[in-house]
């Protein structure tokens, strides 16, 4: 194949020639390609982010609810614990004063 059959793809507007306007415009479009790829990219990565995050947040919740589970059940046994000395107590001090 010879090479005058070739066309350069700069060559924009087909005339065999290459000025730098051309030139200019064919990196330019090249640049854009780029730019949009790596766009591409990032909205790719961000997006498997995003859903390692939600996935960790619905971990973190989940052990965040469990842990107050935990700490409300101890807390209802404590006053459980607390109202029954209480009253134990007060039955004793009662039980003195009619005694007294």
């Amino acid at each position: 194949m010879s090479e005058e059959n070739v066309k350069d793809p700069k060559d924009l507007n087909g005339d065999g020639k290459v000025t730098l306007g051309e030139q200019v415009q064919y990196y330019a479009g090249k640049a854009g390609e780029k730019v949009e790829k790596a766009i591409e990219d990032a909205k790719a990565v961000a997006k498997e982010e995003l859903q390692d995050a939600k996935e960790l947040y619905g971990k973190v919740s989940a052990k965040a609810k469990e842990e107050f589970t935990e700490a409300s059940e101890k807390v209802k046994e404590g006053y459980a614990k607390a109202a029954d000395k209480a009253k134990a107590t007060y039955d004793k001090v009662a039980e003195k004063m009619k005694k007294a």
